[in-house]
């Protein structure tokens, strides 16, 4: 196999005395971000370089859809949103599902877009004009539907249904509940999840894992192992990701 030395480059997640690599007889170079796989991951292990990265895309996106299909019925311009612009906003968000509440609001705004888009009032102003819109076009939150992804996808591994994730490496069962403490709130930070880890609502609940670092406490199993214990006993013995996704994510699973 050859390697283009132009498309490779070095990316450190420590911050450590740097070494230099070469291939072909040529140093490459360090970066700062690097896409993989679709997700630009950067040297800090934060999303905000990846956020940036698909809210430009999709924003074209939608730009293309406004010019083009501006008198089309509501239903296929919701539909092309869907596949078209929330796609790109949705790709791989269990990875990246981000806790500043910047980024947080920096993706609903374009949904808040394309929701005026979609029913064509660019002129209702009034507090709440767009959350009208979303719930009579059946739209959830992208925090919530990324909450719902990160559940399901958890409820397929802890089913055995993903074999590189086996269950008794990577989830812990906790015997006893633990006491609920109120979380505290911060005005760039989506922080119920630190504290939510110390409640268990049902039989199925799973220690987790101690985090010492803003990133790890966001991470995936962190925060979805805290949302796992918050499930009720239903839920969690559902029987197929169907009944899961219903008595989970309600109707509203589009």
């Amino acid at each position: 196999m050859n390697f283009n030395t132009n498309k490779c480059h070095i990316l450190s997640i420590k911050n450590k005395t740097q070494f230099f690599y070469s291939l072909n007889n040529e140093t490459l170079e360090y970066v700062t971000t690097n896409p993989y796989l679709g997700i630009t991951i950067s040297n800090d292990l934060k999303w905000h370089s990846h956020i940036s990265t698909i809210t430009k895309k999709a924003n074209s996106t939608l730009g293309f859809l406004r010019r083009n299909i501006p008198r089309c019925p509501i239903n296929s311009k919701r539909t092309a949103y869907i596949a078209l612009v929330r796609a790109v906003l949705e790709y791989g968000a269990i990875v990246w599902d981000p806790y500043h509440r910047g980024d947080i609001d920096k993706l609903e705004q374009i949904q808040h877009r394309a929701a005026r888009f979609i029913t064509g009032d660019y002129r209702s102003r009034h507090p709440g004009s767009v959350t009208t819109m979303l719930t009579n076009l059946n739209l959830d939150t992208l925090d919530n539907r990324r909450r719902d992804q990160r559940l399901k996808f958890m409820f397929r591994t802890v089913r055995g249904s993903i074999p590189a994730l086996p269950t008794e490496t990577f989830f812990r069962p906790q015997k006893t509940n633990k006491r609920h403490i109120k979380p505290k709130h911060f005005p760039d930070h989506v922080s119920s999840n630190f504290v939510q880890q110390l409640t268990t609502n049902n039989t199925r609940c799973f220690i987790v894992p101690t985090a010492h670092t803003e990133q790890f406490k966001n991470s995936f199993f962190v925060k979805t192992i805290a949302d796992w214990n918050q499930l009720n006993e239903s839920q969690v013995q559902a029987e197929t990701i169907t009944d899961f996704s219903r008595l989970t994510c309600g109707s509203n699973t589009q």
